[in-house]
């Protein structure tokens, strides 16, 4: 029998252990490898110079041999004016790329011992980095895609109705007689706190590129927001972000009854079947909305449209990253970091700098 690899031997290649055994000197020079792999060759953040700087042991930065600035490893990234110890960071890093559905921030403010806004910059800078770094090179080969709905969830009604018999005939009719389901009453679930939710109800749109080796799933994701599963949103996401020569495999939903036009195009009914005989279907779209909707009921329990983009962003980074060791996770989340430069929608947020929009169709 083949072993799966989240309990294969492979994947703990680093452990939250191994950080805290480490001093805040490694933890600090694990920082410097990741931004320099040569320790003996810096970048100079503000001139560019390729040298082997001035280092200032005592205060852990370098003097550059050309401009004479001083900089640090953290220099012009969105950990610049860092707070928390390299060692705190570290840990912090490990157990966002650790766990399978992501990590609230106020589980993970309690593992590392900080302040709850504190944990949320953290999370917020690093899905940002994702987000910004993400890979948006067109797919090709087999693609599955398919639009799930998110947010703006109606809560049930304060009072308790007792079922009569009467409203089971009517309910046992309404589901196979075809008889209409009636408005609901003011004050029940179509209440007018319920009908403000539901207008931050989005639709995240998925498109997901094939392994061609059986067996394998999906490589590359990439997801989008819309504010409906409508044949304008498919066709714009796909033009944008898949090759013509792209076989593409979704449900029957009629938002993607044109894309016959542009490509080969192949459904599945839903209302009958998962996967027709030939094998024909979406199950891994399927799979990134079941990671998204396990992080939305079990780890961040609500989910706004100002920043539904940055999470489903992170969960498809999650579904794409999953074969890897911990080590090549959290190593490839610190190359997005430092290429990311200054965050620009998290430095300064207590302060009042928010990003005011939400990222549709992005």
């Amino acid at each position: 029998m083949v072993q799966a690899f989240v309990v294969s031997s492979k994947r703990r290649d680093f452990s939250l252990f191994d950080i805290a055994n480490c001093s805040e000197e490694e933890a600090f020079w694990y920082f410097v490898n990741q931004r320099w792999p040569d320790l003996k060759t810096q970048v100079c953040p503000e001139c560019g110079a390729v040298d082997e700087h001035y280092f200032r042991k005592t205060r852990k930065q370098w003097r550059c041999r050309h401009c004479s600035r001083d900089f640090t490893v953290t220099y012009g990234t969105p950990f610049a004016d860092r707070k928390l110890s390299y060692k705190k960071i570290l840990m912090g890093i490990f157990l966002y790329t650790s766990s399978a559905k992501g990590i609230s921030c106020v589980d993970l403010s309690a593992k590392i011992g900080v302040n709850v806004k504190t944990a949320r910059m953290l999370v917020g800078k690093l899905r940002e980095s994702l987000l910004r770094q993400r890979d948006t090179s067109t797919l090709s080969g087999l693609v599955h895609v398919d639009g799930g709905h998110f947010g703006g969830k109606p809560r049930k009604s304060n009072q308790r109705r007792k079922p009569d018999a009467e409203a089971i005939a009517e309910k046992v009719e309404r589901q196979f007689g075809k008889k209409k389901k009636p408005a609901p009453q003011y004050g029940y679930a179509g209440s007018r706190k319920n009908l403000e939710r539901r207008k931050n109800r989005r639709i995240v749109m998925v498109i997901r590129e094939i392994f061609p080796e059986h067996g394998r799933g999906a490589r590359r994701t990439i997801v989008s927001i819309a504010m409906a599963e409508d044949s304008a949103s498919a066709e714009v996401l796909m033009k944008r972000y898949v090759d013509h020569d792209t076989l593409i495999m979704s449900d029957e939903n009629a938002a993607y009854s044109r894309l016959s036009q542009w490509y080969e195009h192949k459904t599945v009914e839903h209302s009958k079947e998962f996967s027709t005989v030939d094998g024909v279907n979406e199950n891994q779209a399927e799979s990134y909305f079941s990671r998204l909707r396990r992080c939305e009921y079990g780890v961040v329990h609500r989910i706004t449209p100002k920043y539904l983009m940055d999470l489903a962003n992170e969960i498809a980074w999650r579904e794409d990253t999953r074969r890897f060791t911990e080590k090549e996770r959290l190593n490839d989340l610190f190359m997005k970091v430092f290429n990311n430069g200054l965050s620009r929608w998290w430095r300064g947020y207590h302060q009042g700098n928010h990003r005011m929009m939400e990222l549709l169709m992005a």
